[in-house]
């Protein structure tokens, strides 16, 4: 009884558990999607944007619940080890909020539909009527409000490209920068539930803590 009392204080919330493996399905959709896209079938990256920002909104929820519930303690490990897991998953929480972030921002780089810039940046372009974007064909997703009223006027046009490459370069480093955390996160998992023998697994659901 002892050892089960044990086992369940080191082990995460149902919550949490949820929340973990929602977005790590999501995190693994979008890196296959936006890094290796082009060896997909077509259609692959049609909810990317909506994953993107599902991401964004889970890793809040999650943020706000490690604020208000106490996780359970590290498995004994060596101070190397601890400084490296705590610096991995501070990185993680700032890759998932960021990638998601800096997603929004570039399709909110573009002229706003029926602008002066809008027909300026399409002149001598198949015109193509294009809607809002839809967060999983049912929620229409907002644009930030500066960075797409920047493209408002011919003018601001080419300032707009600008951010929007920026943002381009900057989301392609994250999602590289994510994937090698995600490495090294699942390596110390594994490292310590087959050779450490700690369980770690269980602390995420999978199997007994």
């Amino acid at each position: 009884m002892a050892g089960r009392d044990e086992g369940r204080a080191l082990r995460y919330s149902n919550v949490a558990i949820v929340l973990h493996w929602a977005i790590a399905a999501l995190i693994l959709y979008n890196l296959a999607t936006g890094l290796f896209g082009e060896w997909l079938p077509d259609g692959a990256f049609a909810f990317h944007i909506s994953s993107g920002i599902t991401i964004l909104v889970l890793t809040v929820v999650r943020v706000l619940w490690r604020l208000t519930h106490r996780p359970p303690p590290f498995l004994p490990m060596s101070a190397p080890e601890r400084a490296l897991a705590h610096g991995v998953h501070a990185l993680l929480y700032v890759a998932m909020l960021a990638l998601p972030l800096t997603g929004w921002a570039m399709v909110s780089a573009n002229p706003p539909a029926g602008s002066p810039g809008a027909a300026y940046a399409a002149a001598g372009k198949p015109v193509r009527k294009r809607g809002p974007i839809m967060i999983w064909n049912a929620v229409p997703l907002p644009l930030i409000g500066p960075i797409n009223e920047m493209g408002r006027a011919p003018e601001g046009v080419a300032g707009q490209r600008d951010v929007h490459e920026r943002l381009e370069t900057l989301h392609g480093l994250g999602g590289w920068l994510m994937l090698a955390l995600l490495v090294l996160h699942v390596a110390g998992a594994l490292k310590h539930q087959f050779i450490d023998r700690r369980r770690q697994l269980g602390r995420m659901g999978l199997g007994r803590a």
